[in-house]
């Protein structure tokens, strides 16, 4: 593991963009709005935002949507369990984060606009991998980063397990789950005291008391519209996604050769202050990686580009412009 520092003379460099270019910069929207009509498959859904509906290999509708400029690096941004893609909302409105990566997020199935399957083959571990590959596709992206926050990681596990490590140019763990297997290790006991109430089938009083009480160990006083718009991303998600989300049967061996043997370059971010995620049994379940870089955020909650969005920037910007550098 080698160790890894933000250099403050680095930082400043992203720093001096005028107002007039900020402005430019988090106006550099891919996609023109979509309309987003009730169907079986989303649970209902009708609305409109910007971004575009993608074909998974069986049919699933994925939503995606793009900022900055598609000739830099490409970062796709995985969300984590229970919350789409607009958790990154702050980041994807950030000028600095705009004039150095191309930023690609999606709804991963099952969670946000995106199609919501309650057929077990549609959650084997190859259809997620699908899902990204759809995305990948779509924008014409060569060797992307991922972004993974918290249960997003697991979507890494299932990625590479049918692509081969060139696929990738690196990954960000951002208080990651490795893997599905890893859950109960990595979780801390809060989370895993109410754990059961995110799946509870047969009272709505429990699963509302229990998704409440996940959000706020994610972030204590979260603003209050991102804090609802949170909230309402769990509510759109069948009960049974679920259980096929968290349960479904995975091989890291894809993900641990790449790491081990492969030299797969792996940005691991912790929240100092993270109520829900623990730090040892993460590096446990990866331990013998390779390339790898440990960086504990002060002060982080769970949220960490909440919490800290200027160090979280910077650290993961730094990186990412070493690893190409390298």
């Amino acid at each position: 593991m080698r160790a890894f520092h933000i250099s403050l003379s680095w930082v400043a460099v992203f720093v001096p963009l005028s107002l007039a270019a900020a402005s430019t910069l988090s106006s550099k929207v891919i996609d023109s709005n979509v309309s987003i009509t009730p169907t079986e498959a989303n649970f209902g859904l009708s609305a409109v935002a910007p971004g575009r509906f993608v074909t998974s290999t069986d049919g699933t509708k994925i939503f995606a949507d793009a900022r900055g400029d598609p000739s830099k690096p490409a970062v796709v941004f995985i969300h984590g369990f229970g919350v789409g893609a607009m958790a990154f909302n702050n980041v994807f409105d950030d000028p600095l984060w705009l004039s150095q990566v191309f930023m690609v997020r999606y709804d991963t199935r099952g969670h946000g606009r995106s199609d919501k399957p309650t057929d077990t083959p549609s959650w084997e571990s190859r259809r997620l991998a699908e899902d990204f590959d759809a995305v990948v596709q779509s924008y014409g992206l060569e060797r992307p980063f991922i972004l993974a926050w918290s249960n997003g990681a697991t979507h890494i596990v299932d990625i590479l397990t049918i692509h081969p490590r060139s696929y990738l140019s690196g990954i960000i763990y951002d208080a990651a789950v490795p893997s599905t297997a890893d859950l109960a290790a990595v979780l801390s006991p809060e989370i895993a005291a109410i754990t059961p109430g995110l799946t509870v089938l047969d009272n709505v009083t429990d699963f509302q008391t229990t998704f409440i009480g996940f959000i706020n160990l994610c972030h204590p006083a979260l603003e209050w519209n991102f804090y609802l718009a949170c909230l309402g991303d769990g509510i759109v998600q069948p009960r049974v996604v679920t259980e096929f989300l968290l349960n479904r049967t995975q091989s890291t061996e894809g993900l641990l050769r790449a790491g081990k043997e492969e030299g797969l370059p792996l940005l691991a971010l912790f929240g100092g202050e993270d109520k829900i995620l623990l730090k040892q049994p993460v590096l446990d379940a990866i331990d013998g990686w390779k390339d790898l870089n440990v960086v504990t955020i002060p002060g982080a909650e769970h949220f960490t580009f909440v919490s800290a969005p200027d160090v979280f920037r910077d650290t993961v910007l730094q990186w990412v412009d070493g690893v190409l550098s390298a």
